[in-house]
């Protein structure tokens, strides 16, 4: 029994006092693909995205589930067990002891610090379990939201690439942020 608990002990906890990150499966990320439409879709990504239905999501994201340089998490809500978000980190580079996050809340729940307990769960997580040295994040100049929660954390601004997003017909920068193991004070 000692031994077990033991053993347990060395379990990584994704537990936090609001939310927990469970792995994602497919039939989740369809479930709550919707997330990524209400959210402008090519808000979040640099790249032109293809708008999918559900389903269409949901084969993708088999096509791309957890591998060892990437791992996709439900935020679920620990009051009533909803899925609040999605984080991932993404990536990884093992070298460099780096990798990069991604993360979505329902449009409906921003702004309740599911996104803030969410981030320190899974950078905590990075940092203690898979021994990486910098985790970093990447959004656009006009998402005001996400540098001050970056900020708010402790990452810091590493670089802009000037012009990088094409959004409602205008040019926008793209923020580079970074959190490094040292830094981290939380």
């Amino acid at each position: 029994m000692a031994e077990e608990r033991r053993s347990l002990a060395a379990v990584p906890s994704l537990i936090g006092k609001e939310v927990f990150l469970r792995p994602t499966v497919p039939e989740e990320y369809a479930a709550t693909y919707h997330w990524t439409l209400q959210s402008e879709p090519q808000t979040l990504s640099a790249r032109p995205l293809t708008i999918k239905t559900p389903a269409q999501a949901a084969e993708s994201f088999k096509k791309w589930e957890s591998s060892i340089d990437r791992q996709h998490f439900t935020v679920v809500r620990i009051e009533d067990k909803m899925p609040v978000g999605k984080i991932s980190f993404y990536d990884y580079n093992p070298l460099n002891r780096s990798a990069s996050l991604g993360l979505i809340i329902d449009p409906d729940e921003r702004r309740n610090g599911y996104g803030t307990e969410a981030l320190k769960l899974l950078v905590k997580y990075l940092f203690r379990n898979r021994g990486l040295n910098k985790v970093c994040a990447e959004t656009s100049d006009f998402n005001a939201g996400t540098p001050a929660l970056l900020e708010s954390l402790g990452f810091k601004l590493d670089g802009r690439l000037r012009n990088h997003y094409f959004f409602n017909g205008e040019f926008h920068d793209r923020l580079i942020y970074s959190l490094l193991l040292y830094e981290l004070s939380w």
